[in-house]
């Protein structure tokens, strides 16, 4: 039986998830790097976003996910990360169609080819969404660098 992976990190780009994947790998865990973007290019007609994701089998998620946030600090490897602004879960996808439920997702897909539904970001977690202009990883500037002078970017919305 195959072991249940969990999503410990997702990007836009597809070399700084494979760059995770490679640290984790050397510090021991077993993980994966699953690339989106051709779904959300044929199927969603969108920029592919949130689309590259890292796993690590379930039972190692909190000690991976703590491994990068501490080498985070001195090696930068979260950068370019998205994080859900609410609660700070990987769990996001983009756009918030799940293709799970096949209904909503065409509904979903011809709104947003048609402009009458806005492609935002989803947390799977929490349920929140927001769009692409505020996708930035919470403590992060413009570019995604760390942003040292502000410390972390609080969501106005609560």
């Amino acid at each position: 039986m195959k072991p249940k992976r969990e999503v410990v990190a997702t990007f836009n780009d597809l070399e700084k998830a494979q760059a995770v994947k490679l640290e984790l790998e050397k510090a021991g865990f077993h993980s994966l790097v699953v690339d989106n973007s051709r779904v959300q290019r044929l199927l969603f007609r969108s920029e592919p976003l949130a689309c590259d994701k890292v796993l690590v089998d379930e039972a190692d998620f909190q000690k991976a996910r703590h491994l990068l946030e501490t080498s985070d600090v001195q090696n930068h490897n979260l950068n370019g990360e998205v994080r859900c602004l609410k609660c700070g879960s990987p769990h996001v996808i983009y756009p918030q169609f799940l293709c799970k439920f096949i209904t909503p997702t065409v509904v979903g897909m011809l709104g947003s080819l048609l402009h009458f539904v806005e492609k935002e970001f989803y947390c799977q977690d929490c349920h929140y969404t927001w769009p692409v202009k505020e996708m930035l990883r919470p403590g992060t500037d413009v570019l995604n660098w760390p942003d040292i002078h502000r410390g972390l970017v609080k969501d106005e919305r609560g």
